[in-house]
């Protein structure tokens, strides 16, 4: 065993402390901060509640969710209110001197918000599809697919 005098017993106890310390606290922040980068929805660490679009609202009850009222095409509720929870979104750079006509609104309202996040879809070229934030300046890419299932087009 190592011999070594009191004093440098704490000092190697000292550090055994602040590299668990750095262990325990920094790397988990720093997997925090690199997972930022992604762009979602919805923030990752917040609950919905409800998402109304048009004249149609996605409505958690009790422990399932409900489209009100019903579409004229069955749609899986369940599986739309999964899209909206878990969809990362791609950003792109867009020319900010055209002028666009959202064709589709989303109010999204979430668990312990007052204010609902609205999402607007542009029409873009090639049959994909612009989604901003009101208020924000990025835009992201969406494919007719996931426009048609997210804003039930």
């Amino acid at each position: 065993m190592l011999k070594l005098s009191r004093r440098n017993w704490n000092n190697v106890l000292i550090f055994a402390v602040l590299i668990l310390m750095f262990v325990l606290y920094g790397i988990p922040q720093r997997l925090a901060e690199r997972s930022a980068d992604e762009h979602r929805l919805i923030p990752a660490d917040a609950e919905l509640l409800m998402v109304a679009f048009g004249q149609q609202r996605l409505i958690k009850a009790g422990p399932q969710w409900q489209l009100q009222p019903a579409a004229t095409v069955p749609v899986d509720a369940a599986k739309l209110a999964l899209a909206w929870q878990h969809s990362l979104l791609t950003p792109v750079e867009v020319n900010n001197d055209q002028s666009r006509i959202p064709l589709a609104q989303a109010s999204v309202q979430l668990v312990g918000h007052s204010a609902p996040m609205i999402w607007l879809l542009y029409p873009d070229v090639d049959g994909r599809y612009l989604l901003q934030q009101a208020g924000q300046q990025q835009f992201y890419a969406l494919n007719a697919a996931e426009a048609q299932l997210l804003f039930l087009l």
